[in-house]
């Protein structure tokens, strides 16, 4: 009885060290959120960015004129997707997060963290939270923000759905962005390496290889009827591939398919094939499913995780003292 009291003493007593307010995670934690992150310019900059190019778009809708069967997930969407989640989102993420670590290891404040009672972990996790509740607040307010003003332009019928299935994807961009950022702000001592290494991810993924993989999947090698992409496998390493199947199954699981509209853009990142029917103009689309929308998302996840605990690993062996 007596050994059951004490058990339970002790376990009282650990729980109420994580709730502390004054352990120092949670100073850690304060301090990076309010003093490092949520700063009101650097919010008010995030949002507006992230809210820019939706907001344009619904601007300049003609009011009360019926087209893409009044869905706003047909009409805004795949833009919202692209400008706020594949371009805005993670260069924000990798601009306030990179330094996070790196900046810190540049300027030797590092030392004085790790001279505390909080563990290398402690100090990586922290910062992690810090940066997620960061993410949360901008893409909540410039998503709800978009999902109000919407309707009051133009009568969409769908916007509950737009909402949940950017939310869904959002919690995944923000999960995949945010750690490979930390990653590599484990990674180099720089900031300015650990802010480009992301940036050139983001660079490569969005932009270059969009200008090359309509050639890849339209290219034939002679006696096969196979494109290149799918006869090489090349989805295989293409992350904007992954990304917008995930954002495939966020659609399905939300609104059960995709919409006839959104077709064309997906097509570019190589979840469709085209043939043409010369003699009508019809297109037909062909659903490459190497992957399933769970096994990209999986795929992702795998390499967000691995990227952290090498960074975590490399940061726990780091001499901080030079």
């Amino acid at each position: 009885m007596v050994a059951d009291m004490d058990n339970k003493t002790i376990e009282r007593k650990e729980l109420g060290s994580l709730v502390n307010l004054n352990s120092p995670e949670m100073v850690l934690f304060k301090k990076t959120f309010f003093k490092d992150l949520f700063k009101v310019p650097k919010v008010l900059i995030s949002i507006f960015l992230m809210m820019f190019g939706p907001l344009i778009s619904i601007l300049s809708i003609p009011p009360y004129i019926e087209f893409y069967n009044n869905s706003l997930t047909d009409f805004l969407g795949l833009t919202y997707t692209f400008y706020s989640y594949c371009m805005m989102f993670p260069i924000i993420l990798t601009i306030v997060g990179a330094p996070l670590i790196a900046e810190e290891l540049k300027s030797g404040t590092m030392l004085t963290l790790i001279s505390k009672p909080i563990s290398r972990g402690g100090i990586l996790t922290t910062k992690y939270l810090a940066l997620s509740c960061f993410g949360v607040v901008i893409n909540l307010v410039s998503l709800s923000c978009i999902t109000l003003i919407a309707p009051l332009k133009y009568p969409f019928e769908d916007v509950a759905d737009f909402f949940f299935i950017n939310l869904l994807f959002s919690l995944f961009i923000q999960f995949f962005f945010q750690s490979i950022v930390f990653g590599f702000s484990c990674l180099f001592k720089k900031t300015r390496n650990a802010i480009l290494m992301p940036l050139l991810i983001i660079l490569i993924t969005f932009f270059v290889l969009m200008s090359f993989r309509p050639l890849f999947i339209n290219m034939y090698l002679e006696d096969s009827e196979v494109p290149i992409y799918i006869q090489y496998q090349l989805y295989h390493f293409d992350l904007g591939y992954h990304i917008f199947n995930v954002y495939v199954g966020s659609i399905e699981l939300v609104s059960g398919g995709i919409s006839e509209n959104m077709l064309f853009f997906l097509y570019i990142f190589g979840l469709y094939t085209q043939e043409i029917d010369y003699d009508t103009w019809e297109f037909t689309f062909t659903r490459n499913d190497a992957y399933t929308p769970i096994g990209s998302l999986i795929l992702l996840i795998s390499i967000a995780i691995g990227l952290v605990l090498l960074g975590y690993y490399l940061f726990k062996k780091r001499d901080i003292s030079r």
